[in-house]
């Protein structure tokens, strides 16, 4: 299953091809004085008035004007949320190029790196396609024309290409993510992530390991079992491994991924509207493969492991039951009261294997586990939850750098209580109150000492219907790609801290 590399050649400096528009960012108290001459009475009455989103086509220049808001709420969020609307102009267009001018003012107030960055990854995910079953896909010819960026600043340059260059790496594998979260689970099972995984791979230079079911009993590992039990897909553990030459970190990354290609609830059957979404809950896992892939694409000199545990929950006559106990990969057994919280039991599992085996020194599970998380923190936001000051430092950093929002909420005891069991050592809900709070609190039971843990529950980011900042909407969103990459970043420059 081949990764689609971005169909747009960018580069900086002037646009030589023929068929282009000129894109210009203007703010609204600061609107160029040639647009308010030429177009006094568009502006006078407020048909573009330079408000942030709003655009103005001036067809005889073929000049694209975008505006940004005022100036002094200009941000790389919210430059990155407008050219989300002009990638998705570009599907639609052909052979169209774009000569997009960056003012004196957009790289002095904001990092020229970042904004490219962010401006390149917004036209990539809004010219990507996921509607890729369609007839419409399938016989579309369109193709795009270059885009390129003119900087005001000649002494910007250098840092914009950094930017871009990093793009060209994430943004693929981005979309990489959301192509494979997007595709329904008749289409994408246990057995295609292994194809994807094993692309990924062969595209990045990484050591791939796969577990089959007999593997899996060999293993011990109950929880994806369990979980799989009511299905005919069977079950995966599929491990990547990055090892980069001359690592300026000898402290290991875990990353690891729930990866439910589809999620009836099993016997806890979820409610009928909406299931159809349950094909999303593998985000995580998508992620997670396809973040290490950037990740060795950049050459991040910083040792990755990639683990995702890989199955499907149905309603069977085999199928896991309410009240049933099984025993994890790490002996604890567990007392099934809800098959729905099924995330949890499979995670457990991989967690606890990539701990012993491979001793990583920090490990982050990205996870769409609980429908609480939405309530909590909407849409915007993942929640994180860590045993580790350092670790959630770090993941601040990669937040506020990558512009993948995260809150940081509680690990106390107290939202552990109420796992107990009274014939297993524990069991796998604990109630609705603070539900994402309990489910981290039962991962971390199956994080071995030592290691600095966080999990991050992206229920609520994964997909979404609108697009906010750097989030594109109305499907997968990609999240936590690019957060992972930054979070390897921070580690690389502080050599693992």
């Amino acid at each position: 299953m081949k990764i689609e590399k971005s169909k747009i050649n960018y580069n900086i400096g002037k646009n030589t091809s023929k068929n282009i528009y000129k894109v210009i960012p203007v703010t609204k108290d600061n609107l160029p004085k040639e647009l308010e001459t030429k177009f006094s009475d568009q502006i006078r009455s407020g048909i573009f008035a330079g408000e942030s989103g709003q655009s103005f086509i001036d067809e005889s220049e073929r000049i694209i004007y975008l505006g940004l808001g005022n100036s002094n709420k200009v941000s790389i969020r919210s430059v990155a949320q407008i050219f989300l609307s002009i990638g998705e102009k570009l599907r639609k267009w052909d052979s169209v190029g774009l000569e997009i001018k960056l003012t004196r003012f957009l790289t002095k107030t904001l990092s020229p790196s970042s904004l490219v960055y962010q401006i390149a990854n917004s036209i990539d995910l809004g010219a990507f396609p996921i509607n890729v079953l369609t007839k419409d896909f399938k016989e579309k010819k369109n193709k795009f024309g270059n885009v390129s960026f003119v900087l005001e600043d000649p002494n910007a340059e250098k840092s914009a290409k950094v930017g871009l260059d990093k793009s060209r790496a994430v943004s693929k594998y981005v979309n990489g993510a959301r192509y494979i979260a997007h595709l329904p689970a008749n289409h994408f099972t246990p057995e295609e992530f292994v194809s994807r995984s094993k692309e990924i791979a062969k595209e990045a230079g990484l050591k791939i390991t796969v577990m089959d079911e007999p593997q899996l009993k060999k293993e011990k590992m109950g929880g994806i079992l369990a979980v799989s039990q009511g299905s005919d897909k069977k079950p995966k553990m599929i491990v990547l491994e990055y090892n980069p030459p001359k690592a300026k970190s000898k402290k290991k990354l875990a990353l690891i991924g729930k990866g439910l290609t589809f999620d009836s609830g099993g016997i806890s059957i979820k409610p009928a509207q909406d299931m159809h979404e349950m094909k999303y809950d593998m985000c995580g896992a998508a992620a997670v493969i396809h973040a290490i892939g950037a990740i060795a694409e950049l050459g991040i000199s910083v040792p990755v492991i990639a683990a995702i545990g890989v199955a499907e929950n149905m309603p069977d006559a085999a199928a896991l039951k309410p009240g049933d106990v099984y025993t994890a990969h790490n002996g604890l057994t567990v007392e099934v009261q809800n098959t729905d919280a099924e995330g949890r039991l499979v995670l457990g599992d991989v967690l606890s294997y990539i701990g012993k085996k491979y001793k990583p020194d920090y490990m982050v599970d990205l996870a769409t586990l609980t429908g609480a998380i939405i309530i909590s923190l909407g849409h915007e936001a993942a929640g994180v939850m860590s045993n580790s000051d350092k670790l959630r430092g770090l993941l601040d950093e990669a937040s506020a750098s990558s512009d993948e929002r995260t809150w940081n909420l509680p690990l106390w005891e107290e939202y552990g209580e109420d796992l107990k069991s009274d014939i297993a050592d524990l069991r796998n809900i604990a109630g609705r109150p603070g539900g994402s709070l309990s489910a981290a609190k039962y991962l971390e039971r199956f994080v071995d000492s030592g290691i600095d843990w966080a999990h991050i529950d992206i229920a609520g980011t994964a997909w979404r219907k609108k697009a906010s900042g750097t989030q594109i909407g109305n499907g997968p969103s990609g999240y936590g790609v690019r957060l992972l990459v930054d979070l390897a970043e921070k580690l690389e420059k502080n050599r693992g801290v």
